[in-house]
């Protein structure tokens, strides 16, 4: 998954320059999107990786698909991916390019794990907590993880706020073996 991320990482970052210079952010996320669900069906996999076709007859289908960004930034774009075998990595693109545009509008995407479902009061204390804590506005996601047994487990980028039961166990037996 890092080395996806390594990937991706320049990809995301020049299209999202490219994107704010012109004003088109939102409609190269959605054709990042497009191209990441098209590269996800199993026919197009075995279509990209037919050592017989070539990246002409590659960057051609998947140019086929009906986006609303200027073709020929979004043909090259399709070219270096293909010519660079990178293809397998659009998914990640996307998702990095959706990560920077949310980092530009001041928004912190935050996974919060808990081990029943929250209900809508929970979220919203959640979601304040948090953007106080984040000095930003908040992109919640929550999903249930019954390992947890109890508590919540916040991830927020590279960081963790780990108040679950599990990890209060896992943290007293670290703390028992030393």
């Amino acid at each position: 998954m890092a080395d996806l991320i390594t990937v991706a990482r320049p990809y995301a970052d020049a299209l999202y320059g490219l994107a704010k210079e012109t004003g088109e952010e939102d409609a190269w996320e959605k054709a990042l999107q497009t191209l990441a669900a098209v590269v996800q069906d199993p026919q197009a996999q075995q279509f990209l990786d037919d050592p017989e076709r070539t990246a002409a007859d590659k960057v051609e289908v998947l140019s086929v698909a009906e986006v609303a960004v200027p073709k020929e930034p979004w043909r090259a774009f399709l070219a270096l991916l293909i010519g660079n075998d990178r293809w397998s990595a659009a998914g990640e693109i996307a998702a990095l390019f959706a990560a920077d545009r949310r980092a530009a509008m001041g928004t912190v995407e935050v996974l919060v794990k808990s081990a029943v479902a929250l209900d809508a009061g929970q979220k919203a204390a959640i979601e304040a907590a948090l953007s106080r804590r984040f000095g930003s506005r908040v992109a919640f996601h929550d999903e249930v993880d019954p390992a947890l047994i109890g508590g919540i487990l916040v991830q927020a980028g590279d960081l963790t706020i780990d108040a679950s039961v599990r990890g209060q166990v896992e943290q007293l037996a670290r703390t028992l073996r030393s």
